[in-house]
């Protein structure tokens, strides 16, 4: 091979060749578009407004000759094109890796209603266009593909766009972000189906190609799950695979890739599928995860939307042709607009969502972009005006949808943010979302059973979060370059060492162990800050995660001889720092692994778990949380309400129920003037629907003050391996001076009482502390 194309070295008087120019060119779409963002994000834009911004500019300034023959080079199309397919492959394998599978099959019909509607509106008006288009473009011939392209390329929607714009807004995470994914990549995946479909009828030759590279990838799908699941075989002692292993997969990826693309058929399809099928659990799915998304999220992508705003140009439009131009860009966001509000009728969206899925799903370019350049043969209507035409179209609409879609979050913010902060109003059919904060194996192994307690409604949707906290070395937060982490990004200094040998090794097989017995993926995420900070970063991740209540570990842990032992006084300002600033409710979960609450998933011994019911709005929101706990057939849980001695009591709330073990559950009575109303209405409700059912066990306990309280704590603690209870509850007469030998205040009186070591109680203890803010909303004091 000849050195200079080695080394991509000049030819003759040229100054670069046009892979060096192409190299410029992407630093130049990363420079305008990180200055483009600076002024667009206080303004809401998402970046690839930004970024699409910085491609127009890009085109403009090649007005000027001299900037004109240095991007637009002899063969530059070439190499544009060979490398905007490399960044296509990374970015549709990482969006099928990262989708999440539950959610798309909870709203599979949502998303096929959807992308039914988009699709048929527009087909259906741009019929009398098409007729309008031709003869107003003088189109004559091969007017299906015509059709056909303006079509998918006008109907579709560019799932890198929307997926990226909803990560930049933060909605990545709610039910209407998760929607818009689903229905923008079945929208596109659909019309690259149809596409394909009709290129192949007409050219009569690709049908027999089609199938064979569909049996292919499915050959390349057995062959990555063989791979996922033997090379973490390899190096059992590495928390990832090396960067020689995860390069064989994009090998295959590639092959498969470009061998289909050399049969004029896009391959877009089959490398999304390729990623949507890998298995999502294990140490392979975490290397590729964490290799791939920072890459590709602030590279791959920015360059790529770059790249669909430096094709457009008007150079070749006349006056009379913008009036085209104005038409096709209306009517794409009509057609869109009126399908999507027919589907969301239909289906009941909330109507606060209507336009705001209209105008994301509007967005294009992608799809569009390699449709509209391939195959060119079969389209004898393509025109440098036609070209230009939809080029103009696609960006100025996903400019246009990408504006509107972030002034209509800014005018709507408090009914896109998160509402389900508390768990007691939150159904069990809807989906609970947890985030469980570790910093060690040891606080891991003991919250990653609780997690497999609450997963016991096997038709509830449940998505759990484990956030593993790493305190970066205050001397060293700014001495760290890149060069300078080791294989996991994190420095040796604030990373593992200090908890341990591996523990993020024995963390990841923690969770492996988990999602192989209860097949549900414990997503993870690392968070690495100055301790000081530590409590501010875990409440904007539980704000990001939208999660509904946030698990931390008790700042002690439990001994071989059952002595408990302080992690640090660090750990206890953290944990009451996120107490009084969470935007959600907080649960402290005082592990006793040894003597208390023991792993579920893999075992098959019943565990005995205890509800302590006092009253108020923490006690009502750890009730609220045991319902979840109530279908795993591996916990019976027990109702245990302390009624004050002496009290009215109220009318019944159900009769007494008698279970196969002759056990009487005691009757619910109404609570006297100490308690609330809701508390008694909240009692009721629960009676009615579990305990009158034989699901959970009742106890009635009167006290006359603290001491009592202590005496019937101490005597069922040996009964029960998990209690449950509230944090605050007030000014209460059966909790009276228990406060006096008081340890832990960020426990409660109760929870404080239970999880010291110097009481006869060796069951691990859950404090649950309902979101503050939800007080103010519903009366609560």
């Amino acid at each position: 091979m000849d050195p200079k194309m080695l080394f991509c070295l000049p030819e003759g008087d040229a100054l670069f060749n046009p892979l060096n120019t192409m190299f410029i060119q992407m630093a130049c779409i990363l420079v305008f578009s990180q200055f483009f963002y600076l002024f667009l994000k206080p303004c809401g834009q998402a970046g690839p407004v930004a970024q699409i911004l910085a491609g127009i500019v890009l085109s403009l300034l090649t007005i000027i000759q001299k900037v004109h023959d240095f991007f637009l080079q002899k063969d530059s199309a070439s190499y544009y094109i060979f490398f905007s397919f490399l960044l296509r492959t990374c970015f549709m394998f990482l969006i099928g890796l990262e989708l999440d599978l539950d959610f798309m099959k909870r709203n599979l019909k949502n998303s096929i209603v959807i992308t039914l509607g988009s699709l048929v509106s527009c087909a259906i008006i741009w019929i009398p266009f098409l007729w309008f288009l031709v003869r107003f473009l003088h189109i004559k011939g091969d007017f299906i593909t015509l059709y056909v392209a303006f079509l998918v390329t006008l109907s579709n929607t560019a799932s890198p766009v929307v997926i990226r714009s909803i990560i930049d807004w933060k909605l990545h995470t709610s039910e209407v972000g998760r929607l818009a994914i689903s229905c923008g990549l079945f929208i596109e995946i659909t019309n690259i189906f149809i596409y394909t479909m009709v290129i192949a009828y007409i050219s009569g030759k690709m049908t027999g190609d089609i199938f064979a590279y569909t049996f292919a990838t499915l050959v390349i799908i057995l062959i990555n799950r063989f791979l996922a699941s033997w090379l973490p075989k390899r190096n059992p002692k590495e928390k990832y695979l090396s960067k020689a292993e995860t390069l064989a997969f994009f090998i295959l990826i590639l092959i498969i890739a470009l061998t289909i693309e050399s049969s004029n058929i896009n391959s877009t399809g089959f490398v999304f599928l390729i990623g949507l099928t890998f298995p999502r659990e294990g140490k392979t799915y975490r290397t590729l995860i964490n290799r791939l998304s920072y890459p590709i999220h602030e590279f791959v992508l920015p360059v790529y939307f770059g790249y669909i705003g430096f094709r457009f140009s008007v150079h070749s439009l006349t006056k009379r042709h913008y009036l085209a131009l104005v038409m096709t860009v209306a009517l794409s966001m009509v057609a869109k607009l009126l399908g999507v509000l027919c589907a969301c009728l239909f289906l009941k969206i909330p109507k606060k969502y209507w336009l705001f899925l209209s105008t994301i799903l509007s967005v294009k370019g992608h799809i569009g972009l390699v449709l509209l350049d391939s195959n060119l043969t079969y389209k004898k209507w393509f025109t440098p005006i036609i070209h230009d035409t939809f080029i103009a179209t696609l960006v100025i609409t996903t400019l246009l949808s990408g504006v509107i879609s972030s002034l209509l979050l800014k005018s709507q913010e408090k009914g896109f943010s998160h509402q389900k902060t508390s768990l007691e109003f939150h159904d069990t059919n809807e989906e609970l979302r947890v985030l469980s904060c570790v910093y060690g194996v040891r606080q891991a192994r003991g919250l990653i059973s609780l997690v497999s307690a609450l997963n016991g409604v096997s038709s509830s949707p449940f998505t759990p979060y484990l956030m593993h906290l790493i305190p970066l070395s205050k001397k060293r937060k700014t001495e760290l370059l890149y060069h300078e982490l080791d294989e996991d990004g994190l420095n040796s200094i604030g990373g593992d060492d200090e908890f341990g040998t591996n523990e993020g090794l024995e963390i990841n097989d923690s969770i492996d162990s988990f999602t192989r017995d209860r097949k549900v993926m414990i997503r993870q995420v690392k968070l690495v800050a100055l301790m000081e900070n530590m409590h501010e970063e875990i409440c904007n991740g539980s704000e990001d995660l939208r999660v509904s209540i946030v698990f931390l570990p008790f700042h002690k842990h439990q001994r071989i001889d059952g002595k408990t032992t302080n992690d640090g006084e660090a750990f206890r300002d953290m944990n009451r720092k996120v107490l009084k600033q969470a935007q959600c409710s907080i649960g402290i979960f005082v592990d006793r692994n040894i003597t208390g609450f023991r792993q579920l998933h893999g075992f098959e011994s019943v565990q005995h778990v205890a509800a302590l019911f006092f009253g108020g709005p923490d006690d009502r929101e750890a009730l609220s949380l045991c319902q979840w706990l109530i279908n795993n057939a591996q916990i019976h849980l027990t109702i245990i309400q302390f009624v004050a001695d002496g009290s009215e009591t109220g009318n019944l709330v159900g009769d007494a129920v008698t279970r196969e073990n002759n056990d009487v559950l005691m009757e619910i009575v109404g609570n006297d003037q100490t308690n609330g109303e809701t508390d008694r209405t909240f009692l009721e409700e629960y009676y009615n629907r579990y305990v009158t059912t034989g699901q959970v066990g009742f106890i009635e306990k009167r006290v006359s003050n603290g001491e009592q309280t202590l005496t019937i704590l101490r005597e069922i603690g040996e009964m029960y391996s998990l209690f449950v209870v509230g944090k605050n509850r007030g000014d209460c007469l059966m909790t009276s001076g228990m406060n006096d030998w008081e340890e832990c205040p960020e426990l409660g009186n109760v929870g404080d009482f239970l999880a010291s070591s110097n009481m006869d109680v060796n069951a691990s203890v859950l404090v649950v502390q309902r979101h503050r803010h939800s007080f103010d909303i519903f009366g609560d004091e």
